[in-house]
């Protein structure tokens, strides 16, 4: 009987040893590894003057992706960044804006892309309007006012505004509301409905996918 509770007690104490890894595991896993190039955004963020990190987020896959971050600019206000991390990341060429001073975006490209950023980079359909480049996040958040007297500027929703290059065709809306910090992927919520909007819209391009679906 002795013996049986002896094994007994080690099993116990075995699978308590276990757990007690795998828990210890998962946090330096979560902490040092899956979030350390979030926490690494975060800390040069916080370094920026004026600049307080309200939120910050990804999309959790087998690395977290696309990270994304509420900034609040001392005296100034708001701006969502998206893409920070190094496998979207692409500044100056690709800046993506999800809001700045509670304007938000719903977009249409002639690829059939729907998304919820402006992209201001040097290579993108409102660099004309624009027509600076910002080659660091630090240039985005010293230039916030500039950026968003050129927002102003566009035509506020219900009315869209429509851009076409040699290479690309798009509609944007601007909404006159905050948008909700979440996972990107959750962006796509409604996407039925917007794709049915985007097919009653007038797209010059021939081959452009809502004239052909």
């Amino acid at each position: 009987m002795k013996i049986i509770v002896q094994i007994l007690k080690w099993i116990s104490i075995s699978i308590l040893g276990i757990f007690v890894i795998l828990v210890i595991t998962f946090f330096v896993y979560e902490g040092f590894f899956y979030k350390r190039e979030m926490n690494h955004i975060k800390e040069d963020l916080n370094k920026i003057e004026n600049v307080e990190v309200i939120e910050i987020w990804g999309h959790e896959d087998v690395t977290l992706e696309e990270v994304s971050t509420r900034l609040r600019i001392k005296n100034k206000g708001e701006i969502v960044l998206y893409g920070l991390s190094k496998d979207v990341f692409n500044y100056p060429e690709n800046i993506q804006v999800t809001e700045i001073g509670g304007y938000s975006f719903t977009t249409f490209s002639c690829n059939g892309g729907i998304g919820s950023n402006i992209n201001i980079g040097n290579e993108s359909e409102l660099f004309p309007l624009i027509n600076k480049e910002f080659k660091t996040v630090k240039d985005v958040i010293e230039n916030y006012d500039f950026i968003l007297e050129k927002i102003k500027n566009l035509k506020k929703s219900p009315e869209i505004n429509y851009f076409e290059s040699q290479n690309s065709e798009n509609y944007i809306l601007v909404h006159n509301k905050k948008s909700v910090d979440q996972d990107p992927i959750f962006n796509l919520v409604g996407v039925e409905s917007l794709f049915d909007y985007a097919k009653t819209l007038k797209w010059n391009n021939p081959n452009c996918y809502y004239n052909k679906n």
